[in-house]
This record gives C-alpha cells, sequence and structure tokens, in this order.
C-alpha cells in the first residue's frame, strides 16, 4: 500500500472510533437518566409499601418485589 493509501485507512479508523466513541457516551448517558427516574419511581413506591403494608397476598409480592428492585437499583 502506498503512504496515501496507509494515511486514508488510519484516517477512516480514527474517524470510526470517535463516532463510537460518540455513541457509547450517549447511550451511556440516556442509561443513567433511564435508572435515575426508575429508582425514584421504585423509591417512592417501595416508602409506600413501607408506610402501609399491604395486606393481600399480590399485594405483598409486589411490596417484595419493589424492596427487590431498590436494593438491586442500590437506591
Amino acid at each position: 500500500m502506498t503512504a496515501r493509501a496507509w494515511r486514508a485507512l488510519v484516517l477512516v479508523l480514527v474517524t470510526a472510533v470517535i463516532g463510537l466513541s460518540a455513541a457509547l457516551m450517549v447511550a451511556l448517558r440516556a442509561l443513567s437518566v433511564a435508572e435515575q427516574r426508575s429508582c425514584a419511581l421504585v423509591v417512592a413506591l417501595d416508602s409506600t409499601y413501607r408506610q402501609a403494608p399491604p395486606q393481600t397476598p399480590a399485594g405483598r409480592e409486589i411490596a417484595d418485589r419493589m424492596a427487590q428492585l431498590r436494593a438491586d437499583y442500590d437506591c
């Protein structure tokens, strides 16, 4: 390969790496925002269930899952 071809190849590879890095940063930021919103909802529901524990089996199962999600999300 000629020097010009090598430069073109390097330029294409650098551009691809920069583009992939930017896409990764955008995706990670979107994931972070989604986790923050989910965490706020889980904390609100779990706090409510802790103040007034549900009486039905289905309600207790939901409360248990909310408590587990809160632990999993580390809220």
